[in-house]
């Protein structure tokens, strides 16, 4: 019986068209580089699944990009080789994020016959004009036909991805979508502030963005709007129990996985690794599967982590759960006490309101929330 346990990452880089906000290695592409691309990531596939024949897998997450812009058939193609070359366990979490406006009856059925049990629905926002703005594919409208299929044909695990602190975005706005989805009763949101990164179309433009108190308002009434039915388990997501993302936990949680596909990231062995971002090398290294593992310049990042970069991670990583840092068990992996190790850094949060210490776990207060960025920058690169 496996005993070591793995979730698997999956990266479809395709979508109908880039968002306005958006800094990941996603595209619009032919159909004949969707083929040829799902054909090298089936032998990226088979090329690790010898190399993990000793574990079995719990999680697995389709990301992208849009995973459900492909044809039904390319999907089935890639999760048939997924099960032939993992032992992917019965009761796995698997997930998919998909976008409205590209989900049809036929594609439900087929996920549903592929053993994906987890949907992650990407809306953003109720209003159409906010969905221009983000330059989004789909209105409210189509969302909810989704939305509706998915229940139709059975899936009873959903995310829906909302935003806050889009242009011209109103605290009113805001709070109404989120209780028009409240009432949906999905088993789990997500809630992402939106951040204006380098490189994308928004970072060009002059926006007329919530100021910081408006945007802090939206944060701090979305449990009055989500009531006791949803808790917050992280510092974005809010579920029902027993619906929290079991994948994305494994990343707070350090535990390993495997990402598979262009610029998927890794965690196995205490080694981070990072596959080409480039799709033309991607395409060339995987073209034939013999020549996988003899080719360098499949990773555009490797790095075997030192103990002062998983301390530092399990800092950082672990402080975005509610639930926060286990102190013992921070001693019991890196044989150091959590207070010798970060007892100066510790203390200063909890003088500022920042971090609070209750029985044997170390967390941040709604006050660290708000700042929690600038707490998780002071356990990096100790």
């Amino acid at each position: 019986m496996n005993q070591k346990k793995l979730g698997i990452y999956i990266h479809i880089p395709f979508c109908v068209r880039k968002c306005n906000y958006c800094d990941f290695n996603s595209f619009a592409s032919d159909d004949e580089t969707k083929v040829n691309y799902i054909n090298a990531l089936c032998n990226e596939i088979r090329g690790y699944g010898p190399k993990f024949k000793d574990y079995s897998v719990d999680t697995v997450f389709i990301g992208g990009g849009t995973p459900s812009i492909l044809p039904a058939g390319l999907t089935r193609q890639f999760m048939d080789c997924l099960y032939s070359n993992f032992a992917i366990d019965s009761d796995a979490e698997i997930s998919m994020e998909a976008n409205p406006g590209t989900l049809d009856i036929e594609k439900i059925k087929a996920y549903k016959e592929l053993g994906i049990n987890r949907i992650s629905l990407g809306l953003q926002s109720t209003v159409s004009q906010e969905l221009k703005i983000l330059g989004r594919i789909h209105d409210y409208e189509t969302f909810l036909d989704s939305f509706m299929m998915l229940r139709e044909e059975g899936f009873r695990n959903i995310n829906v991805d909302l935003m806050n602190g889009i242009p011209n975005q109103t605290y009113d706005s805001f709070m109404n979508g989120l209780k028009i989805i409240k009432e949906l009763n999905p088993e789990h949101i997500s809630i992402y502030s939106l951040i204006v990164e380098e490189g994308t179309p928004f970072y060009e433009r002059e926006l007329n963005l919530p100021d910081e108190d408006e945007e802090r308002k939206m944060v701090h009434s979305i449990p009055s709007i989500l009531g006791k039915e949803f808790h917050q388990y992280e510092i974005s997501n809010y579920s029902k129990r027993g619906f929290e993302c079991k994948h994305n936990i494994k990343y707070w949680r350090r535990e390993e996985y495997l990402g598979m596909g262009l610029s998927a990231a890794s965690l196995v062995n205490e080694i981070r690794f990072k596959n080409t971002e480039n799709l033309k090398d991607y395409l060339l290294i995987f073209k034939e599967r013999e020549k996988i593992y003899d080719n360098n310049i499949r990773f555009s990042e490797f790095e075997h982590l030192s103990d002062e970069d998983k301390m530092s991670e399990y800092m950082f990583l672990g402080l975005r759960m509610n639930v926060g840092i286990n102190i013992s068990d921070f001693e019991k992996t890196f044989g150091i006490s959590l207070y010798e190790k970060y007892g100066k850094k510790i203390q200063l949060h909890v003088e500022e309101g920042l971090l609070e210490v209750k029985e044997d776990r170390l967390f941040l207060t709604k006050k660290g929330r708000d700042l929690a960025n600038y707490v998780w920058s002071d356990f990096v690169g100790d």
